[in-house]
Parts: C-alpha cells; sequence; structure tokens
C-alpha cells in the first residue's frame, strides 16, 4: 500500500473520530439541556383570582396533586371541573403561565339568601343551595324562614326541589335586579300560615303581604305606592301593607 493511500487512511479515521467525539457531545449538551429544560417546567406556582368567600389556600388545596407535573401535561379541563365541583363555584378557568405557573381564575357563587334551618343553609340567585364555609357570614342577606326544612330538598351544590323555596328565590332575584335598595331593605322573606308570600322590611320593621302570585307585578305596585308618598314619610311609616288584592294595598300606619 502506498504512503499516500495510507495518510488517507489515516485522516478518514481521524475525521471519523472526531465526528464521533463532536456527536457525543452535542448530544450530552442536549440531553442536560432537556433535562433542564423539563424540570424548568415542572408546576410549581398556582396563583388564584377570584376567592372572596372561600379563601384561595382552599382552592389551592385541591390542586396540590399535580404540583411537580410538567406544565405540558396539564389536564387543565379536568381541573376546572375539580374546581368546579366545589359548591360555591360557579365556573372556573385556568391557564398556563409558562415555565412553572398557572393562573387560576374563580367565579363563585353568591349566596342572596339564608335558610333558617339547623344547620343554617345557603341559596344563590340560581337555587344552588350553598354551605356555611368561609367568609359567607360577613355578608348581610335576607333571611328566609317557614318553608319545609326537610333535609332532602336541599342537597348542597344541587338547586333546590322545593318549589316554594324557587319561587321566593325568584322573587328576590326580581328585587335585586330591579330594585336593589329594596333588596338592601329586605330583612325577611317568609311564608304564612296560608302559604302566602311576606316580606319583612328591616326598617323598624314592615310587614309585606304579597299572597301568592303575581309577586312581579305587587313588587311594582310596592315601589310605586313608595314613589307616591310625601318626601318626609316612607314604607317605614306602615306597620303593614297588604298587596293581596287586586291592584290595590291595604295599608296600615303605625301607630
Amino acid at each position: 500500500m502506498s504512503t499516500r493511500k495510507k495518510k488517507q487512511q489515516l485522516n478518514m479515521r481521524v475525521l471519523i473520530g472526531s465526528s464521533l467525539v463532536t456527536v457525543w457531545i452535542v448530544v450530552t449538551i442536549l440531553a442536560f439541556n432537556w433535562s433542564t429544560f423539563t424540570k424548568m417546567n415542572l408546576l410549581d406556582e398556582i396563583e388564584i383570582k377570584g376567592a372572596v368567600i372561600i379563601p384561595a389556600e382552599d382552592y389551592r388545596e385541591s390542586l396540590i396533586p399535580v404540583l411537580g407535573t410538567s406544565i405540558h401535561d396539564l389536564d387543565t379541563r379536568n381541573m376546572s371541573l375539580l374546581l368546579e365541583s366545589h359548591p360555591f363555584v360557579h365556573a372556573a378557568r385556568i391557564s398556563k403561565k409558562f415555565p412553572n405557573k398557572i393562573i387560576v381564575e374563580i367565579i363563585e357563587r353568591k349566596p342572596v339568601a339564608l335558610l333558617n334551618m339547623n344547620p343554617i343553609l345557603f341559596i344563590d340567585q340560581e337555587g344552588v343551595i350553598l354551605p356555611d364555609l368561609g367568609n359567607v357570614n360577613d355578608r348581610i342577606i335576607p333571611i328566609m324562614s317557614g318553608f319545609n326544612s326537610a333535609r332532602e330538598l336541599y342537597p348542597i351544590g344541587d338547586q333546590t326541589i322545593s318549589q316554594k323555596v324557587l319561587e321566593s328565590i325568584q322573587l328576590i332575584d326580581y328585587i335585586i335586579d330591579h330594585y336593589p335598595l329594596l333588596y338592601e331593605n329586605l330583612s325577611e322573606v317568609t311564608l304564612n300560615s296560608n302559604d302566602e308570600f311576606v316580606l319583612i322590611l328591616a326598617n323598624y320593621p314592615t310587614k309585606v303581604i304579597l299572597g301568592s302570585e303575581r309577586f312581579n307585578e305587587k313588587i311594582e305596585i310596592l315601589i310605586s305606592f313608595e314613589h307616591a308618598l310625601p318626601k318626609d314619610t316612607g314604607l317605614h311609616h306602615y306597620s303593614k301593607l297588604d298587596l293581596r288584592y287586586n291592584r290595590q294595598i291595604i295599608a296600615r300606619v303605625r301607630v
């Protein structure tokens, strides 16, 4: 074999050897970088927004099992469904913030009335039953009394089965949407012995008997009556206002 051919073979071996070493170095660096990258993408921060009634930490605790999971592998839909199984969560949305954080946006159910039973329960504008948790007692809301107290009518996290309670919530919802000042003055919604709806206003107080039908129309009549009163008087000047009769109010002046 000529000297020239020997040199060519030697150079080829050196080139192949150098290439293999280079490939090995590149693969090692890429593997290290990938390992570092994947560790950086392990979830270690959960930010909760919208927690008012229930402490944010309570929501965060329900997501602790996913900590340490690659953010790429997180199933945000299932995580949202998990949060929405909480009775106070109306909706939850989760977004990923790379490299290792998620942001949880909570819309909580807001109780609009307290059900007077033992233990006490709360109810929102959709008629969903809420337990006594978190800061729910910090709000001053009207009491609902005189309704059937059978516990099976009030499944936690679901809509009440009681038709009378649903009618009452529809009435409260109408008042909130159209006459928020009346809602703020509403102390109690109750049923009398004739299964008629009665509102108890907080000022003094005043009893407003609505009867058993046409509630929205009667609220309109009540507000019109209030607006027609002299400036120095108000609904609190009356101990009882009876709206059970067609388009009229029977008023008893407070003595």
